[in-house]
């Protein structure tokens, strides 16, 4: 798999790139220079780039909610796009820059385990940046440069290598006939609780049973799927199926994650009855 990539055209097409879109999903707070300096290092290639941020607030160094974000909005934008990881993203040892081509979009971030994560069937090949070795602590920013620059430009054959993606192994949801384990994999910035519990598997075990969701817990229940926040009066409980499909704890016009003490990772079952 490694070498010199010499078929990438065939692999992934070069859209029309007249304007070419990036977007920035990172941890990156306005108050500091990390994004400035991105951003200059993005308009030194091309001054014509637009330059989106889907979010710099990311929670620091967490990798699977800039996963869960990028996952979710990718696809509204135009294909030929170009996303960039900046959540923990300085190469180290094993864990290169990377390009990756998926669903006609291309994304750069390290080599580290996250692009199995973001795709339900992902690539098995990425295209390593060669990295210029000037010893600077905060070289992602010319790296993102330089990724951008081989994709406009097409030089993939001569600065860029295929590697393999790496993958990473994470938790899924646990079923049996009766019941639903999962987590809380993401908390907006309304204090709602996005689950990893999708709709396809909530009906393929509820098959028209009472059930209960237990929030972290006992004490706290609900019964009932709603179809939008609407239905209730405010600071009433509910659990809905959202936009993308997952199911989302809240309170009306509340916070469910400070009023239960909820988390990322916080354990959500769902019981059936017979």
């Amino acid at each position: 798999m490694n070498g010199k990539c010499t078929n990438y055209f065939y692999l992934c097409p070069i859209y029309s790139l007249w304007m070419t879109i990036v977007t920035i999903t990172s941890d990156w707070n306005r108050g500091d220079y990390y994004l400035a300096t991105l951003k200059g290092s993005l308009l030194s290639v091309r001054e014509d780039l637009r330059i989106v941020e889907i979010t710099n607030s990311i929670t620091c160094y967490d990798v699977l909610q800039e996963v869960f974000v990028l996952r979710n909005s990718y696809a509204s934008f135009p294909k030929g796009t170009i996303h960039l990881m900046c959540v923990m993203s300085e190469p180290a040892a094993g864990f290169p820059m990377v390009i990756v081509f998926a669903d006609g979009h291309y994304f750069i971030g390290l080599n580290d385990g996250r692009f199995s994560l973001l795709f339900s069937e992902p690539p098995s090949i990425a295209f390593e940046i060669e990295r210029d070795h000037t010893g600077s602590s905060f070289s992602s920013p010319g790296l993102f440069a330089k990724g951008v620059r081989i994709i406009t430009a097409n030089t993939f054959q001569t600065e860029t290598k295929a590697v393999e993606i790496l993958k990473e192994i994470t938790t899924e949801v646990v079923t049996g006939d009766d019941q639903i384990i999962g987590k809380v994999v993401y908390i907006d910035s309304f204090g709602n609780a996005i689950t990893d519990i999708s709709k396809i598997v909530f009906d393929r075990l509820h098959k028209g049973r009472d059930f209960t969701i237990f929030i972290q817990g006992p004490r706290a229940r609900i019964e009932r799927i709603s179809q939008s926040y609407s239905q209730h009066s405010p600071g009433e409980l509910l659990a809905l199926f959202n936009s993308v499909g997952m199911l989302e704890l809240a309170v009306n016009q509340g916070n469910i994650t400070a009023l239960e003490g909820l988390g990322v990772s916080s354990e959500i079952r769902i019981k059936f009855y017979n």
